[in-house]
C-alpha cells in the first residue's frame, strides 16, 4: 500500500502518515494542490490518497498520474464523484437517508418545495456550510431557501452547480454546539469493498450517550454496508445519525481521500486498510 498524502503534514494527515510509516507502508508527500507524483515507476501498488478536497479535474489528473507510475487509486474518477456528490447517488440510497430535492437554478426552488415541505436543510452537492452555523444551512421560508441556493450556486467548489434541499431529520441532539451548529449523535465509518474497517464518534469528544449497543452497532454497520453496495464505491466514508426514536439514518457519503478521521484512530484505520488491501489482487 502506498500513501499519497498532501501537505502540510499536520493534524489527521500527520497522524495517517506516521501510522503508515510505522506499519511499513511507503509514504509519498505531495505539495499542496499538486497533480503530479514525485516518484519513479515501480511494481504495482494500491494508492491511498489523503489531503484536501480535490476538484474533479484534479482528481482525474492524480488518478492518471498514479496509473502512469503503476499505482491504482482505490476509487476511479467516477467512483470518486459518486462518493463526493450526493445528488448522484441519493436516489439509489432510497429511504435510508433524508428525502431530497436537487436544483441547479434558483428558479427551481419553489417547485421543489411543493414536493418537500419546509424547513429544509440546504447543502451543495459536495459540501454544506454547517461551519457557519445552523441558520446558514436551514431555510424556514421559500425566500430563505432561494437565498441559500443562490449563495451555494456561486460557490462551485461546494456545489458543482447543484444544490440539495433535504428533509430536516429529527436527530437525537447533544447538549452542545460547534460554531452555532447543534450537534447530534453521529458516527463516521470507513468502508472498503462494503466491509466496515473502522468507525468513530463524529464530533469532538466522547459519545455522551455512551458506547453503542450491539443492536446500534449492527444497525449502523448495515447502513454503511447498504450505502457501499448501492453507490458501488469501493472506498467510502459514511456518516450516520441517530433519530429521536432510536433508529439510524444515513447522513451523507464522502471519499475518504478528504475525510477527517473524527474519533477514528489513524493506526487502527491504516492497519485495517493495509490488511484488507493485502487480500486484494493487483490490476
Amino acid at each position: 500500500m502506498l500513501l499519497l498524502v498532501e501537505g502540510p503534514l499536520e493534524g489527521d494527515r500527520l497522524g495517517v502518515a506516521n501510522a503508515a510509516r510505522a506499519l511499513g507502508h511507503r509514504v509519498v508527500e505531495l505539495a499542496t494542490g499538486a497533480s503530479v507524483l514525485p516518484m519513479d515507476v515501480g511494481g504495482f501498488e494500491w494508492g491511498v490518497l489523503y489531503g484536501d478536497t480535490p476538484s474533479l479535474e484534479r482528481y482525474q489528473a492524480l488518478h492518471e498520474a498514479a496509473r502512469s507510475k503503476n499505482v491504482t487509486l482505490l476509487n476511479d474518477v467516477m467512483q470518486h464523484a459518486d462518493a463526493m456528490e450526493l445528488d448522484r447517488v441519493v436516489g439509489a440510497l432510497g429511504g435510508s437517508t433524508a428525502r431530497t430535492e436537487v436544483v441547479s437554478r434558483v428558479e427551481d426552488v419553489r417547485a421543489a418545495l411543493t414536493r418537500l415541505p419546509l424547513p429544509v436543510f440546504i447543502k451543495g452537492a459536495v459540501q454544506s456550510r454547517k461551519w457557519f452555523g445552523w441558520n446558514a444551512c436551514v431555510a424556514q421560508t421559500v425566500e430563505d431557501a432561494e437565498a441559500r441556493v443562490t449563495q451555494l450556486l456561486s460557490m462551485p467548489s461546494q456545489s458543482r452547480s447543484r444544490v440539495l434541499l433535504r428533509e430536516v431529520l429529527p436527530l437525537r441532539r447533544i447538549d452542545q454546539t460547534v460554531e452555532n451548529f447543534p450537534l447530534s449523535r453521529e458516527y463516521r465509518l470507513f468502508v472498503l469493498d462494503a466491509d466496515i474497517l473502522a468507525l468513530g464518534f463524529y464530533w469532538p469528544g466522547p459519545d455522551p450517550f455512551g458506547a453503542l449497543s450491539e443492536r446500534e452497532l449492527r444497525e449502523i454497520h448495515e447502513l454503511a454496508h447498504h450505502a457501499a453496495v448501492k453507490t458501488r464505491v469501493p472506498w467510502l466514508c459514511v456518516d450516520v445519525g441517530q433519530l429521536d426514536d432510536g433508529s439510524w439514518r444515513l447522513i451523507e457519503t464522502q471519499d475518504p481521500c478528504c475525510s477527517a478521521l473524527s474519533a477514528v484512530s489513524p493506526g487502527l484505520l491504516v492497519g485495517a486498510l493495509g490488511r484488507a488491501l493485502e487480500m486484494r489482487g493487483g490490476c
